[in-house]
């Protein structure tokens, strides 16, 4: 265990946590603007019921990496051959994936026709790029990278290595 995965895992959750926020104050946006669309009352009441969603789902990312956390320190993933993704919050990242999805498709369904055309064909774009062999190829590189960096100063990963003081 270093502390300098720690740190890492602390920024990465970090950074999910700001995504999600960043989605909740675009959908709220897209919500406000749809009812001024409407002409529909915007009450304090929606606002209350934007205020429980902030805590469900922060909340919940904060949960999900102390489920990280845990996991890191039990070393779960050494017992399951998985070293490859140690220090790396995976259940925080799933579990803001799926937030950014609920909050896309809200969004979503708030959006014209026009705009769900647009949606669509993005969906269908991000798709591709997740089936392509390029992706796949920068995805196993990050991983690999990701181990090289793990591994301690004694067993340099190739010629090029160069001891940095932080």
């Amino acid at each position: 265990m270093k502390l300098t995965d720690i740190h890492s895992m602390a920024i990465l959750g970090v950074i999910a946590c700001i995504i999600v926020l960043f989605a909740m104050i675009i959908d709220l946006g897209a919500g406000l603007y749809k009812a001024k669309q409407r002409h529909e009352i915007r009450s304090s009441w929606g606002l209350k019921r934007t205020m429980t969603k902030f805590i469900t789902y922060e909340g919940g990312m904060m949960i999900a990496f102390g489920v990280d956390l845990l996991i890191y320190f039990s070393r779960l993933f050494e017992l399951f051959k998985l070293s490859p993704i140690d220090g790396i919050p995976v259940v925080t990242c799933l579990i803001g994936v799926f937030l950014l999805i609920v909050e896309f498709m809200s969004i979503r369904e708030k959006a014209d026709k026009k705009t769900k055309k647009d949606f669509s064909e993005a969906g269908e774009i991000i798709t591709r790029l997740l089936e392509s062999k390029t992706f796949k190829d920068a995805f196993m590189k990050a991983i690999e990278v990701q181990q090289a960096q793990s591994q301690s100063p004694a067993e340099p990963v190739n010629d090029e290595y160069e001891p940095t003081i932080e």
